[in-house]
């Protein structure tokens, strides 16, 4: 392919890799998106995973399949995995069941790809694997106005960037707000394959501002 890549993870750093705090605002962005309930750990977890990357990578290889031709396509860098998170019971002591999560998992999808570009990979994606992709999604999604850092270590120490992020947001008359999901995680690593102590996570938290009351 002769166009440059589009590599999201490079031209909107400050999307992926924030120094220290920062405010950003949101548009809406195109994922593809699978909705679940359950500790990282559980079945359905790992599997909204294959079947995200499955379908992403059948859209981004396209252009070697005679059968899949998309209009106006650009060959892309699949991002890193997201999650929007929230859980169906509060803490208790400080603490969340994992079972309790909910989640939405999503991969960042290029302006060109449509509806119909992702219908046809599901369906090139079930007769190839055999994968049941009923349960994926395609479609929009708004941050707005967040405040975001990156957390190096375990999931289980991430508290401690929360505790920052919403110390900030007191401090400078933002108010942290619930969405849909409490807040969002960007895996800038693959967790699957790197030690807890050296993962890198953006997280983010919705806010608004305290005079727009």
């Amino acid at each position: 392919m002769s166009s440059p890549k589009i590599d999201y993870k490079k031209s909107d750093k400050n999307y992926y890799l924030p120094k220290g705090i920062s405010l950003i605002e949101l548009p809406a962005l195109n994922y593809l998106r699978i909705d679940g309930k359950g500790a990282p750990t559980s079945p359905a977890f790992q599997e909204a995973i294959a079947l995200l990357y499955a379908t992403a990578y059948m859209i981004s290889m396209s252009y070697r399949n005679s059968n899949f031709t998309i209009e106006n396509f650009q060959p892309f860098v699949v991002p890193p995995l997201e999650g929007l998170w929230t859980s169906k019971n509060e803490p208790i002591d400080g603490k969340i069941d994992k079972n309790d999560f909910i989640w939405r998992l999503m991969l960042r999808i290029p302006d060109f790809v449509n509806d119909q570009v992702v219908e046809k990979a599901k369906k090139l994606v079930e007769v190839k694997k055999g994968l049941d992709l009923s349960g994926l999604e395609f479609g929009k999604v708004e941050d707005g106005l967040c405040l975001q850092a990156l957390h190096v270590g375990s999931f289980d120490q991430e508290e401690e960037t929360f505790e920052k992020l919403f110390a900030y947001a007191e401090k400078h008359d933002l108010k942290a707000i619930h969405k849909e999901f409490h807040h969002r995680e960007i895996y800038i690593s693959d967790f699957r394959k790197t030690a807890a102590e050296k993962l890198k996570t953006t997280v983010r938290i919705f806010v608004e501002k305290e005079q727009e009351k």
